[in-house]
């Protein structure tokens, strides 16, 4: 394959004798244009090259482009065909990057060519003009001045560029550029004759294709700071401090023009050497490099006027100008960019960065670096540094009030732009201490004001403040040694446990708080009574009403030196704090007594399970974050349920205004993680909330190992209104005729009188035999609602078992109306239903199994379930063992949590007392039998057992 260039570049082909070569299409049509053609060759002979004549297919370029382009061509072809495919293929992608120019060709037709070139197109050139085969351009030579009057082939680098501008030519002149064209020129197909142009693209090819291109390098005067006691220094800075240390002298710049070389861009000339330098190195610069220089002074000339004076001299190398038209210079860079011409700037005017950071600097009134003391004592203020170093204030005021564009300073020139006096002149922002210590822990702070959200300034905190944060960064809490027991505490802790304390001990001793959310069963509670004990109090405890009798309990028996105060109830009062008092209320009297706690001087404020107010505009997360407390503590299995706006309630009681507003948060935090998963912003929001998050699951290293295998709690809940008067009316009537009986009908009375108690417990729906409704009107609903709430928050399915298959179905209609998918196990189902439920089940198609304890105690395989509900007990170990080992079983690879509902001051809290405390004398005095064993109390020990304890 030889490549043919003609006049116009579009007119040029391909010529082929080998149809075979190339597949054999297009080339055994007949019709012109590829009908055979006698094309003159000059090959290499010994004796010198050698003209000669052979029959051709004509390949036209349009089509050569389609032919020689195929993979099968570049498969199997000839190395000629092969070059020319990758040549094509070049220029093809040279169009497709705008790289086109009109032209007028030699004989004067309106042509395309490609151009310009990038260094690395140049050297592209190069390589495949050395890999081009004589038989790719043995056409002969039509150019006379470089043949000599001799026979010659065509130069390869010259066919590879003819090419280019073959495929240019043609490509742009479709029937939709002459369509849209004003004029047929450069549009159409037919050639039209256009010599009168060539002035025109010749200047357009100076300006873009030029092999040197006109450069200009500023340089600034030798003397920066001149001692001249005349001078007028309002000439310099404007209205404004006067500077006592700078005085202004008149200062002369130069630019100075110099050629830089197209092919090779580090190649720079002054003009003044042009005419001194190498041969070999002006060949780089091209043939015309004096025609260039002079091209690009002419149009740097007609932007501005500095270069006019230049253009009058025989050999221009450079021009000057004073400190007065710096700024006219300096405004006319962009006009001066766009037509081609770089302006240089030396290092010492151009390399110095003028940077910004924002400084909070704090102090402490006293006691150590608390956050408590130190919001009146922050102020935040700008820093600016000159090669990292910082700027007094004299230099500031230098920069800032001066008139001038370019500004001395230590030895060198600052150049200040618009917006850089802008900022100069911006206030520092009004940063809370909130958002100081957030944007302290992401080491960078960001204009929320900002349009376009502003760029991240660093920022650097001084003082107490960045003490503070030193014992919040990760290294710290990482060193953070396990705390030892308190020595008024009565229990050991599990060293995971002994982390916590000392992780909520570092935040309390510097007036802040945190999210302690560790997995359910892991010990929450007994952790906070371990900082309680550690530091002495008063606390205030707020839970759901289900829980207050357990912390009771727990307080009681963990810090048994403390004083627990419930308050609660129509007759509630709270008179003068102790230290050591554990004060333990709920969300509904910190709503109404709001106003008389935030009076009260609490040491820990603790919100157990915290996810109450996870609404950040509920009224009593509102109510609960106005109380006033060293230090606070959100209590939670569950931080996050359902969006981020949740972790932000959570995180803003513990530490008020660490992520600013919820609004903000909302719109620059929340959304792009939850929408658009935004990694910076899930990195920023992790790196803020991390010293005040502990989040510990049972399968985490180092946890799971140092649990049993099974963990059991029992979760004392207190009767509605509802329960107690129904369960105090059952008991005095079944027991006075219970002492009217005897034998076997004081037997039955007694059975009777349990079975209505612990239906009365269980909700008093279950006694009345009513469908409902449900809500409002049981303390163990409430707390199984609280539990499953929390499970299925984690992901975990629960097993839930009652001895009562009516109780059982009115739980499931009350799960389903909450939208959890809940199965009911019980001895009605038949084989294939039972198995159905099971597989279900243990497949995770849904995260709640009711089971009745008679048909689910035994046989089955549920270890799916890695929580276990006892909402009403046997009363015999073995049976609830039984029962709980369908989950904690082999098979179980995690660990399970067991938990027994218990109703305070019932029959069900005496008997949960008697199994705790002597559970082995119990599996002895109870045995197998059940509640048979109440029947042989006489009837002062009955009585005592079943009476309702009043509080």
């Amino acid at each position: 394959a030889t490549f043919v260039p003609l006049d116009p570049p579009r007119a040029s082909y391909f010529a082929l004798w080998d149809p075979a070569d190339v597949g054999g299409l297009p080339l055994d049509r007949t019709d012109s244009p590829y009908k055979p053609i006698d094309l003159q060759l000059v090959v290499p002979f010994r004796s010198g090259p050698l003209c000669t004549s052979v029959t051709a297919r004509r390949l036209p370029i349009r089509d050569a482009i389609e032919v020689l382009g195929s993979r099968s061509v570049r498969a199997n072809s000839t190395r000629s065909v092969k070059i020319w495919g990758s040549i094509l293929r070049s220029g093809l992608g040279l169009v497709a990057r705008g790289r086109l120019l009109p032209w007028v060709s030699a004989n004067g037709w309106d042509a395309w060519r490609v151009d310009p070139l990038d260094p690395a197109d140049h050297l592209l050139v190069a390589q495949l003009a050395d890999a081009m085969p004589a038989i790719g351009h043995c056409v002969p030579s039509t150019n006379p001045a470089t043949t000599g009057g001799r026979e010659t082939i065509v130069d390869p680098s010259f066919a590879i560029r003819a090419c280019y501008d073959a495929i240019a030519d043609r490509m742009v002149r479709s029937a939709g550029a002459a369509s849209v064209a004003s004029s047929p020129l450069f549009a159409q197909l037919e050639p039209t004759r256009v010599p009168h142009l060539r002035p025109w693209v010749a200047d357009i090819a100076t300006e873009h294709c030029a092999a040197a291109v006109f450069t200009v390098t500023v340089d600034p005067p030798d003397e920066l700071i001149v001692p001249d006691e005349t001078a007028d220094e309002a000439s310099l800075f404007g209205p404004g401090p006067t500077v006592d240390t700078v005085v202004v002298h008149k200062h002369h710049w130069t630019l100075r023009f110099q050629l830089r070389s197209r092919a090779d861009p580090s190649l720079v000339i002054d003009a003044a050497n042009l005419w001194d330098t190498p041969a070999e190195v002006l060949r780089l610069l091209g043939d015309q490099a004096e025609i260039d220089l002079l091209a690009g002074l002419r149009r740097a000339a007609s932007i501005s006027p500095l270069f006019a004076a230049a253009l009058d001299a025989a050999r221009p190398v450079e021009a000057e100008f004073s400190d007065d038209d710096l700024d006219a210079f300096l405004d006319d860079l962009d006009d001066l960019a766009a037509a081609g011409i770089d302006v240089r700037w030396p290092a010492s005017l151009v390399a110095p960065k003028l940077d910004r950071r924002l400084v909070a600097t704090s102090a402490s009134k006293g006691g150590g670096p608390s956050i408590g003391n130190l919001e009146e004592l922050l102020t935040v203020n700008w820093e600016y540094l000159l090669d990292g170093i910082a700027l007094t204030a004299n230099e500031l005021e230098i920069l800032s009030f001066a008139k001038r564009s370019v500004v001395p300073i230590r030895g060198r020139w600052v150049r200040i732009d618009a917006v850089l006096r802008q900022r100069l002149r911006q206030p520092p922002p009004q940063l809370t201490l909130g958002e100081t210590l957030a944007a302290g822990l992401a080491g960078v702070w960001t204009d929320p004001d900002a349009s376009d959200a502003g760029d991240p300034v660093e920022l650097r905190i001084e003082g107490e403040l960045g003490a503070l944060l030193a014992l919040l960064s990760p290294v710290h809490q990482d060193d953070l040694a396990e705390a030892r027991e308190p020595a008024n505490l009565q229990a050991t802790l599990r060293p995971y446990q002994r982390q916590g304390l000392a992780w909520m001990s570092n935040l309390a001793e510097n007036h802040l708080g945190g999210v302690l959310a560790d997995d359910m069963g892991l010990g929450k509670t007994i952790q906070v009574l371990a900082l309680h004990a550690q530091r002495g109090g008063p606390t205030l405890v707020v839970c759901p009403t289900s829980l207050m009798a357990n912390w009771e309990r727990e307080a009681g028996r963990f810090v048994p030196s403390a004083r627990v105060r419930r308050y609660h109830g129509g007759q509630r009062q709270l008179d003068a704090l102790q230290p050591n008092d554990i004060v333990v209320t709920t969300y509904g009297v910190v709503r109404s007594d709001a106003a008389h706690l935030a009076t009260l001087p609490f040491d820990l404020l603790i919100a157990d399970e915290a996810q109450q107010i996870k609404n950040a505009r509920s009224r009593s997360a509102r109510s609960i974050r106005g109380l006033q407390s060293n230090a606070r503590f959100a209590v939670t299995g569950t931080p996050i349920e359902n969006q981020l706006g949740e972790l932000w309630a959570l995180i803003d009681f513990a530490v008020p205004g660490l992520l600013g507003p919820l609004d903000r948060f909302r719109r620059e935090v929340a959304l792009p993680i939850e929408r658009d998963n935004d990694r910076n912003a899930t990195r920023r929001l992790s790196t803020i909330t991390a010293p005040f998050l502990l989040r510990r699951r049972k399968t985490d290293p180092g946890i799971a190992p140092e649990l049993p295998a099974k963990i059991e709690r029992n979760v004392v809940v207190p009767l509605t209104a509802e329960q107690a008067s129904l369960y105090r009316a059952t008991t005095e009537e079944v027991l006075a005729d219970v002492a009217a009986n005897q034998g076997l009908v004081r037997q039955g009375l007694v059975l009777k009188l349990l079975t209505a108690l612990k239906q009365i417990t269980n909700h008093p729906a279950h006694y009345l035999s009513q469908p409902g409704p449900l809500p409002g009107r049981s303390g163990k609903l409430e707390a199984l609602d609280q539990l499953l709430d929390a499970a299925t928050g984690n992901g975990e399915a629960t097993l839930v078992f009652t001895q009562y298959v009516a109780m059982a179905e009115l739980l499931a209609v009350h799960l389903r109306e909450r939208g959890i998918d809940t199965g009911l196990l019980h001895g009605g189902l038949s084989p294939s239903g039972r198995q159905s439920l099971v597989d279900r089940f243990q497949a995770g198609e849904m995260p709640v199994l009711l089971l009745s304890l008679r048909a689910g105690g035994t046989g089955l395989n549920l270890t799916q379930a890695t929580q276990v509900i006892h909402y009403d007990r046997w009363w015999n170990p073995a049976v609830e063992d039984q029962a709980t080992d369908r989950a904690y079983r082999i098979g179980q690879h995690r660990a399970v949590t067991v938990h027994r509902l218990i109703t305070e001051g019932t029959v069900e809290d005496r008997v949960a007392e008697l199994l705790d405390a002597k559970r082995a004398l119990a599996d002895r005095v109870i045995g197998g039998g059940g509640e048979s064993w109440f029947a042989k109390l006489d009837d002062e020990a009955l009585a005592t057992m079943v009476r309702l304890e009043e509080r």
